[in-house]
């Protein structure tokens, strides 16, 4: 039988056989600045989201804040009126520091609870705006196009 190269020992001693046991700083670096480069297109999207949440969440808390004069008119048993134009925030409980709150007539909110119509806008701090209406009786607010 003619032995072959695959079954016949070599004469020549075997090459420095390296066992590799992790990455070489280049994959390293490769792999970090593809994680960088992921992170900055996904990161000002997912920033811009938050602000999002944050701002819905304060327009909320506003729209609420004028909700609730008419459950606390009723437990007081006192009437409230909130004149045109800008409403005080110490006249507004539970209105989120640096909001503010603009009426375009006159809220009026009987000692019952039950209110008027009025229409006003909601500011941000950062020159965000709102636009909603206060529904009678029972002074329901929801969001309003600008358009409107």
């Amino acid at each position: 039988m003619t032995p072959t190269s695959a079954t016949c020992p070599t004469s020549k001693p075997p090459l420095r056989h390296t066992s590799r046991n992790g990455f070489t700083l280049l994959e390293l670096v490769v792999v970090l600045a593809l994680l960088a480069l992921a992170t900055a297109l996904v990161a000002p999207s997912g920033f811009r989201m938050i602000a999002s949440w944050r701002r819905t969440t304060e327009v909320d808390a506003s729209l609420q804040a004028i909700t609730a004069l008419s459950s606390t008119a009723a437990q007081d048993g006192r009437a409230r009126t909130l004149e045109a134009g800008p409403v005080a925030a110490g006249s507004l409980p539970g209105l989120p520091e640096s909001w503010q709150v603009e009426l375009d007539a006159p809220l009026a909110v009987q000692a019952n609870g039950a209110c008027g119509d009025s229409r006003g806008r909601v500011r941000g701090p950062d020159g965000y705006e709102q636009p909603f209406k206060v529904s009678a009786p029972f002074c329901r607010t929801q969001r309003a196009d600008a358009g409107q």
